[in-house]
């Protein structure tokens, strides 16, 4: 996570959309200008109308650039207004994967959901979504060709809360980026269609059965916090011991692009 300026992020937002493509290291330049130039430009004003209009409604801004991957990351938007309330924007987020069940887990949407607003806040967030409403999404590829023709919606979400990190949360799920759910357990029947020998599941199915018991009977308010960077996702299985320390496992996982 690094942190930028807010120019930096509405150019990055353009310049995505123009190219049509995550990954500007992959393709010839014949796949460039997804967009005609005069929409391209058209939209340029729009994206300027809403940084002229969060730095005159907001104050205490930061911008943030998230990347888990040299070849991708993504631009969110904070700022305070007067009543001390917090606004995040956040483009998409690319995902190219999803779990199949691997993980049993149940949604806590208090964690992620848009809070009540009183009226002023909620007459600016009106004001920023016309404007953003203005920016229809725009079809972006993840992999081109190779069978996948993977695209995703590209085009910005907003959350809003009494504090900056609430603020964070709700925009990056809204984004597609973040998911926090309640932990249940690892499905060993879900992950065993990459087992190809029974020797294999007699190994696979016992750890995982050691893991799903080590988590339940050590750690307490079980979690899984799950963020996506287009084909890498980073999953977080987490809880609390006795004394009160945080703990748990890391996943990482990548998608293999083999056209």
């Amino acid at each position: 996570m690094t942190l930028t300026d807010i120019d930096v992020a509405v150019k990055s937002w353009q310049a995505l959309e123009r190219r049509g493509y995550l990954n500007p290291d992959d393709y010839p330049d014949d796949y460039e200008n997804i967009i005609s130039p005069e929409l391209a430009d058209e939209r340029a004003k729009i994206y300027q109308t809403l940084a002229d209009t969060i730095q005159k409604n907001l104050h205490n801004i930061e911008v943030f650039k998230f990347s888990q991957i040299p070849v991708y990351s993504f631009y969110v938007v904070l700022g305070q207004t007067q009543e001390n309330n917090w606004f995040c924007f956040s483009q998409t987020v690319a995902r190219e994967t999803t779990l199949e069940g691997e993980i049993k887990y149940s949604d806590l949407p208090d964690l992620t959901m848009q809070p009540s607003l009183d009226s002023s806040t909620a007459k600016l967030k009106d004001k920023f979504q016309q404007i953003i409403n203005q920016l229809q999404p725009i079809s972006i590829y993840g992999y081109y060709g190779g069978g996948y023709d993977y695209r995703f919606n590209h085009c910005l979400v907003q959350g809003i809360a009494d504090s900056k990190e609430k603020a964070l949360l709700v925009a990056l799920h809204q984004a597609g980026m973040l998911d926090i759910a309640k932990f249940h357990e690892f499905d060993p029947e879900a992950l065993s269609w990459g087992w190809d020998e029974a020797e294999e599941i007699a190994e696979f199915y016992p750890r995982y059965h050691k893991i799903n018991k080590f988590l339940t009977q050590n750690l307490s308010d079980l979690r899984m916090i799950r963020c996506s960077f287009w084909n890498r996702e980073c999953i977080y299985v987490i809880g609390q011991t006795n004394a009160g320390d945080i703990t748990g496992i890391y996943i990482e996982s990548d998608f293999d692009y083999n056209p």
